[in-house]
């Protein structure tokens, strides 16, 4: 499927943009990553998609003209999990996020405007608190060329709008469990739309992701921004994290072969950390598989050491034993394809270590689906697009 829409993803990681877009046939054109093993999967999995180099390198108007502009910019100086440091956007690795927004000026620049019509940025929470809430201060203000307020509170809320001349803005904070999988992963997602006022109609109107997780089963009753059934009652991949294997248990997941437990931590970058100690939670006689949820991946060292095992159902209630989730149970948590990042191109193995890192940096992808599919229903209803200033 294919609808015309185009994306270029900066700081593409292992193309979790990309992938979710493909589900509503958005293509991704290029790409700009400088991560060796991270290029080698997205050129496996995205063999027509252009490798545009370092960010810092490229200038937006010699790319190829893209429909949205996606980026997960460093957040290592804005997560409270960075050693404390919280430089913000001061901070050498967040900063560039300047640079993601002066790609999107030069393209506009060299378009008259006409493109890109959207831009997704997403963070750690972190980012509506750091430097004393200045840096989203900034990051608003960058966005919309406009100075922005502070709010009457001093806290930025974890929801909001804001439009300022041919820019309409939305944010608000997504966690991953409430989208499909099973790991507590908060983070704030921002999405500037320009030219059209649809914004908030991406991020906060309610629907179902169907092309997701329908292939699986049915979606959940609600069709809601927090679909919180459609874990339990799809068979897709982001949910089963499971602990332990029998025989008798008869399910239409493909993974059926798991008991699938409580919800993981944030998973990290280094597989130190990738989830919290659990107890199977199967019931056999019923012929039904519960889970809960893990802890968000990290993409760094948590401090926390039960956040490094699954506690593992052997007898049910006789016996049990803790092991870490494995790199294919955090592509799992991430809502990614087992094996996604099990090799590159070459077809030479990616090493565990970096397999953590590059999972516990990625988005989650139904947190991305979502508002992609937001992008294609607001471009096809023009409903959305109405003035409604006064």
């Amino acid at each position: 499927m294919d609808n015309g829409f185009t994306l270029g993803s900066l700081f593409d990681g292992i193309g979790g943009f990309p992938y979710a877009a493909s589900f509503f046939g958005i293509k991704a054109l290029w790409a700009s990553e400088i991560m060796p093993e991270c290029i080698s999967i997205t050129k496996r999995h995205f063999p027509d998609m252009e490798h545009v180099g370092d960010i810092t390198k490229i200038h937006g108007g010699e790319l190829k003209p893209v429909d949205i502009i996606t980026f997960g910019s460093p957040c290592q100086d804005l997560s409270q999990a960075a050693g404390g440091k919280r430089l913000g956007l001061a901070g050498e690795r967040s900063g560039l996020f300047r640079e993601a927004v002066r790609i999107i000026r030069e393209m506009k620049g060299e378009t008259d405007g006409k493109y890109p019509k959207f831009a997704v940025w997403e963070n750690v929470p972190g980012a509506l608190s750091s430097s004393g809430r200045r840096d989203f201060k900034a990051v608003l203000e960058a966005f919309t060329e406009t100075e922005i307020p502070m709010p009457c509170s001093g806290r930025w809320a974890d929801a909001g709008m804001v439009r300022s001349g041919g820019t309409d803005l939305a944010w608000c904070v997504y966690d991953a469990r409430l989208f499909g999988t099973a790991q507590r992963r908060r983070r704030v997602f921002l999405v500037a739309s320009f030219g059209k006022p649809c914004a908030g109609e991406i991020l906060f109107i309610p629907k179902s992701l169907h092309g997701y997780f329908e292939e699986g089963g049915t979606t959940g009753e609600r069709a809601a921004i927090c679909p919180e059934n459609s874990v339990r009652e799809t068979g897709r991949k982001a949910y089963v994290i499971g602990s332990y294997k029998s025989n008798s248990m008869m399910s239409d997941n493909p993974h059926s072969g798991f008991y699938e437990t409580d919800t993981s931590r944030t998973l990290d970058r280094n597989g130190g950390n990738p989830c919290c100690h659990q107890g199977g939670l199967a019931i056999v006689e019923s012929r039904e598989c519960y889970q809960k949820e893990v802890g968000a991946l990290c993409a760094s060292d948590s401090k926390a050491p039960n956040s490094q095992y699954v506690q593992q159902n052997k007898l049910i209630v006789e016996e049990t034993a803790v092991r870490r989730l494995t790199p294919k149970e955090c592509e799992r948590l991430q809502g990614y394809p087992d094996g996604w990042t099990e090799t590159g191109v070459d077809g030479k193995p990616i090493s565990d270590t970096k397999r953590y890192q590059m999972l516990g940096n990625s988005v989650a992808v139904p947190c991305v689906a979502y508002i992609m599919q937001g992008i294609c229903n607001a471009e096809q209803d023009g409903s959305v697009y109405e003035d409604r200033s006064d």
